[in-house]
């Protein structure tokens, strides 16, 4: 289900307490998170983007709950979050914007693209090549982003121009789509996007579900969209922008404010 973009409201101590008594009437309950921005602050150096402080242990108070389905949604690939969460529990996870999909047993299920599609995507990340530092340059089954989180902030302008220029005749002549992300560029394969692990997740669930989403990037609009107005959409960040979800989550010092929504929502639950 495609939805617009609404007035977003503020996610207050009320709204979570509404929302806690939902789940604790509820048989099921599917929530989805985000991984960078949302369990874990955005750092300049990608490899390092450990999960806020009392992250792991809320998630893993989640994941215990058999009536609830946790679901990791990321633009990462999926064999990079294992390293950084750490979890003690194995968890369901779409990686690569809905390009992936790692299920609780362990299976991992691959989206698959066109021979002119996947040869775009290497004519893209060999454009910026010498532009960007190789370790800039996320290489995804469905996707090339280039981040320019390590580049001088006064130059950051300069160089999502320079990108664009290089990536636009690319995107036109292999059919591939540009999108703007925090800190970033990146050109996809069009559809393969986190509506995909929505769409996916939410056809094997039961509809009377209570359904939440948790995001802070543009690349989470997709999921917004995807869901329904019974569904708890949430975006994460420091003040209200125009967005497809229903509410802000601000944010707060330290993961303080993702932290608190996960024990409380496993409280709510449990």
């Amino acid at each position: 289900m495609e939805t617009r973009a609404v007035m977003i409201k503020i996610w207050t101590a009320e709204e979570q307490a509404d929302f806690g008594q939902q789940l604790a009437a509820c048989r099921r309950a599917v929530i989805f998170l985000d991984y960078d921005g949302t369990l874990a602050p955005l750092v300049p150096d990608r490899d390092n983007a450990r999960p806020f402080p009392g992250v792991r242990e809320a998630l893993d108070r989640l994941l215990a709950i058999k009536h609830c389905r946790t679901v990791l949604v990321s633009g990462r690939r999926v064999m990079e979050l294992q390293p950084l969460l750490q979890s003690r529990l194995p968890f369901e996870a779409w990686g690569s914007h809905g390009g992936e999909h790692l299920r609780v047993t362990g299976q991992m299920e691959m989206a698959t693209i066109s021979e002119e599609a996947r040869e775009g995507l290497r004519i893209a990340a060999e454009k910026i090549t010498g532009l960007l530092d190789e370790h800039a340059i996320e290489r995804k089954p469905s996707s090339v982003a280039a981040h320019v989180s390590g580049v001088n902030a006064e130059l950051v302008p300069q160089y999502l121009t320079e990108i664009d220029e290089l990536w636009e005749p690319v995107a036109e002549e292999f059919g591939l789509e540009l999108l703007d992300f925090h800190e970033g560029m990146e050109m996809r394969v069009p559809g393969m996007n986190k509506s995909r692990a929505i769409y996916s997740v939410l056809s094997e669930e039961p509809k009377n579900a209570v359904k939440v989403y948790i995001g802070d990037d543009v690349t989470d609009e997709d999921a917004f969209r995807a869901l329904d107005d019974q569904s708890h959409t949430i975006l994460i960040g420091r003040e209200k922008r125009t967005s497809a979800a229903r509410w802000l989550l601000p944010e707060r010092p330290y993961g303080r404010h993702i932290i608190d929504f996960l024990n409380a929502t496993a409280s709510a639950l449990s």
